[in-house]
């Protein structure tokens, strides 16, 4: 089991093909993001964020963005282009357009220090099955995008990378939800509605940007461990993240939820408090290849 640690994973060679990490025994890893990248900035994103609509009671607000990330040492993976293909197809984007999202494409932008390049894909809207989300399984939910200043600035690019490199994919896409929930005096602030769950990812990440006037026993973090696709009562991680940490997770063995929050001063901000996060997941065939989302007319 990996544990907590503070140390970034050493940034690849450029020119050789990644190797993608063996997560037979990966459970989870935690690392100090400050250490390559600064999220002072993105504070003020969270504030632009719309209500989600589908959460009834208003407490939670999101932004989602997707992307594809490939390193420029590795074979495009057929699997990826044929399904950007059929998507964006169903979404009655045209050929012409379509092609700019293939392999084959120039890429929205390179990193030159690590070998990545990435793609901005059109604006898909989120569809997870039912087995993984019980409250919005098997439900097409339109989000809006990322501000693009977030999405072109060099930290984010570093951000992307960095669970790239970490994981050591050669050809992924790779979802982004940017996501605050807060809570008033008199409400509560519930950032996993579903339960303990998992997401139909291998790969997941998770940025703490900003935890404001919440209680210190707030929003904590807790995964149990899964037993053949069940969860079990295995308690391994129950903690608070704190601000500027990332933790990534194998979601094939772990279930994880995040309690409440409520508010640490009732005299502050209004008696409201906020805890923003940065979602990271990426789908890499041949598991976890739906055939949607259908991309927001």
């Amino acid at each position: 089991m990996d544990n907590l640690t503070d140390t970034a994973k050493s940034i690849p060679d450029p020119y050789q093909q990644p190797i993608e990490r063996d997560l037979s025994n990966f459970i989870y890893e935690s690392i100090d993001a400050s250490s390559f990248i600064n999220i002072n900035s993105w504070k003020q994103f969270f504030e632009e964020i719309p209500v989600d609509q589908y959460i009834k009671d208003g407490y939670r607000y999101k932004s989602i963005a997707w992307f594809r990330i490939k390193h420029c040492m590795a074979p495009a993976i057929k699997e990826i282009d044929e399904r950007i293909t059929a998507v964006n197809k169903l979404s009655d984007i045209s050929e012409v357009e379509s092609k700019n999202y293939l392999s084959t494409a120039e890429p929205t932008w390179k990193s030159a220090e690590t070998g990545y390049w990435c793609w901005n894909l059109p604006q898909y809207a989120m569809q997870q099955s039912i087995a993984y989300n019980p409250v919005h399984g098997d439900m097409r939910r339109e989000y809006p995008r990322i501000s693009e200043h977030i999405t072109n600035s060099a930290d984010f690019h570093k951000l992307l990378v960095h669970y790239a490199t970490f994981f050591g994919w050669s050809d992924a896409i790779l979802l982004a939800q940017f996501q605050r929930v807060d809570c008033y005096t008199n409400r509560a602030g519930m950032p996993a509605v579903e339960g303990f769950h998992q997401d139909g990812n291998r790969h997941v990440g998770m940025l703490v940007v900003n935890r404001d006037n919440i209680t210190d026993d707030s929003g904590v973090s807790q995964y149990v461990m899964d037993d053949n696709g069940k969860k079990t009562e295995e308690l391994i991680f129950n903690s608070v993240i704190p601000r500027g940490q990332l933790i990534y997770w194998n979601d094939k063995r772990v279930w994880h939820y995040g309690t409440e929050i409520t508010v640490a001063n009732a005299d502050v901000n209004g008696g409201r408090g906020t805890r923003d996060i940065i979602i990271l997941s990426a789908k890499t065939p041949p598991a976890n290849m739906p055939m949607g989302p259908v991309a927001i007319k």
